[in-house]
């Protein structure tokens, strides 16, 4: 009786801990975010810590302090170019669409004349459905006010600058500290665990570990080569604000389903239908590019570092983004990526075919 009422509470307190243990992540994760941010970037500089230790035969503190200053160096150009250069690029663009506003409303209406026929041509009432639908997103333009929906957000945002503060403060402490302590924080977790348990957490958080900096280092990788093909063509083609433009391209590409063709496609028919065919053609012509370059890359980019085909990636991008948001864009290939070490560590043993 003793063994079965001992089972029974086991059983109910694993049920219990399946239940309030993503609850409390899910309720803590928001406060939990600088420190775990700090940790994946304490892992993704290791490497180079590494490579300093042994190519310079530095000790570790001092290749440490040269990491952490040069990423912190990175970071603060970075921030500086944005602020200065992009942010300002932003609100222009901002603006100039908004004083262009009343000649996007006519094209519309022009474009809505010449498939009028079309449209007669379809049952009466999703004819008027169209009309209707069309009329009342033309009539909306007109009311859009983005400098106004700009102000608020910018006040918005001046809100949260103290927070901000605080919260990059928290991550840059916790990194360098991370970055230090890292060896002995690994020595810590596993002294929790069993010898024969440990070989099996260590072959798991090692393809856990080289997955996820794996998989940024390619978002990084992708993004940057994006950025720096729009960037140039949008240069080239004579295009203001090309940087604040570039910026919002690779915004959409990380972003599942949308991509660059959200951005550049219709842009590239409108212009065509003003009669900008160089222009025209030539955003026509980045799209295709820029598609062609990354299905040429992210296959080898995304399998060397992460194991996951594109397909699967994108698969598990968009589930997870469906789920949990912008967290879920890194989270959902991270589970998937976690079940493959828990397979190959032989914690669990039914294999799917990914």
């Amino acid at each position: 009786m003793k063994e079965y009422i001992k089972k029974v509470a086991v059983t109910l307190l694993v049920i219990l801990a399946f239940i309030l243990v993503p609850l409390l992540i899910y309720h803590t994760l928001p406060f939990l975010t600088p420190f775990i941010f700090a940790f994946l970037f304490a892992l993704l500089l290791e490497p180079f810590n590494q490579w300093l230790m042994k190519r310079f035969k530095a000790k570790r503190p001092i290749a440490v302090n040269l990491s952490y200053f040069l990423f912190l160096g990175v970071i603060l150009a970075l921030s500086y170019i944005i602020s200065t250069k992009i942010i300002r690029e932003a609100i222009e663009l901002v603006k100039y669409i908004q004083r262009n506003i009343p000649t996007i409303q006519t094209w519309f209406s022009q474009v809505f004349q010449q498939i009028n026929d079309f449209i007669l041509l379809l049952p009466p009432e999703m004819g008027s459905q169209i009309e209707q639908s069309y009329t009342g997103f033309v009539r909306q333009l007109s009311d859009v006010n983005l400098l106004s929906s700009l102000g608020i957000q910018t006040f918005n945002l001046t809100a949260t600058i103290p927070n901000f503060f605080i919260v990059c403060i928290l991550f840059f402490v916790s990194l360098y500290m991370i970055s230090f302590d890292l060896n002995n924080i690994k020595r810590r977790f596993y002294s929790y665990f069993k010898e024969s348990s440990r070989e099996k957490l260590e072959v798991i958080l090692s393809d856990l570990r080289r997955a996820t900096v794996g998989f940024l280092q390619a978002q990084v990788i992708l993004s940057t080569i994006t950025y720096l093909v729009s960037f140039s063509v949008l240069t080239f083609l004579g295009v203001r604000y090309a940087m604040a433009i570039a910026l919002l391209i690779i915004i959409v590409d990380i972003l599942p389903i949308l991509g660059t063709g959200s951005v550049l496609v219709p842009w590239g028919i409108f212009s065509l239908t003003q009669r900008n065919m160089f222009l025209g053609f030539g955003l026509i012509i980045l799209f295709i590019g820029i598609t062609v370059l990354r299905r040429a890359i992210e296959p080898k980019i995304l399998g060397e570092r992460i194991g996951l085909s594109a397909l699967t990636t994108l698969i598990c991008i968009w589930v997870g983004f469906k789920a949990l948001g912008v967290l879920g864009v890194l989270l959902g290939p991270l589970m998937l990526i976690l079940y493959k070490a828990c397979v190959k560590a032989k914690v669990i043993r039914y294999r799917l075919k990914i």
